[in-house]
């Protein structure tokens, strides 16, 4: 059965993913003294995403083996979402603060140009190196999901074969037991067949010992 926690964080999940991209479409509606404080809200929901895909983690980790792969993969989607909001979010404020600088008054109109420039090309550094560190991050994530699954399928291997040798060994045990009683058997019919043969080799003697007598007596 898949873990019921895990839909939870999902349905937590869907609603604040939902709130973010609201909150980023409306970034640049916002006036400029209250711009900050509702980029740090929107960053308090990327974290609170973030918490939320720990998580899961954790829940998929405490998962049924049959279902955890599964799991797996429908939380590397939920992390490639939030990947793709934090990417939409510095897009977002690169475009706020490039707005920005371009309402400065016409007297600073080459230094303000000469910022928004630097800014630009910084921030696009720093999306670039995000959206790069968030490709090594999935790849080392899928990596992590793959070897799980392997070192899963070969614990799964491992315990049949562990089923196989024990029933091996209650088999081999039964065939022992029954070679032993088969060995009594055999033991007591050589036992019997010797105690016969005396018997006979008995009576045999007696037959040849009154046969001699009866010859012995009739030429008297």
């Amino acid at each position: 059965m898949e873990n019921k926690l895990l839909a939870d964080y999902e349905q937590q999940f869907g609603v604040t993913s939902a709130e973010i991209t609201s909150k980023i479409s409306r970034l640049g509606h916002i006036a400029g003294s209250d711009r900050n404080d509702y980029i740090k809200e929107i960053e308090r929901n990327l974290d609170e995403v973030h918490d939320l895909l720990e998580q899961m983690d954790l829940s998929v980790k405490e998962s049924d083996v049959s279902v955890r792969a599964k799991l797996h993969n429908r939380v590397a989607s939920y992390r490639a979402e939030l990947h793709r909001l934090a990417k939409e979010f510095a897009r977002a404020k690169c475009t706020v603060n490039i707005d920005l600088d371009t309402t400065e008054d016409d007297n600073h109109f080459a230094e303000s140009e000469d910022v928004t420039s630097e800014q630009k090309q910084r921030l696009l550094y720093t999306s670039e190196r995000l959206n790069q560190s968030g490709i090594q991050l999935d790849n080392t994530y899928r990596i992590s999901v793959e070897t799980e699954e392997i070192g899963s399928q070969i614990l799964t291997d491992l315990n049949r074969q562990r089923e196989t040798m024990h029933n091996s060994f209650n088999r081999l045990r039964d065939a022992n037991a029954d070679l032993g009683r088969s060995t009594r058997m055999i033991n007591a019919i050589i036992v019997r067949s010797r105690q016969h043969k005396i018997i006979l080799f008995g009576v045999m003697a007696a037959f040849c010992f009154l046969l001699v007598f009866a010859f012995y007596h009739s030429f008297l």
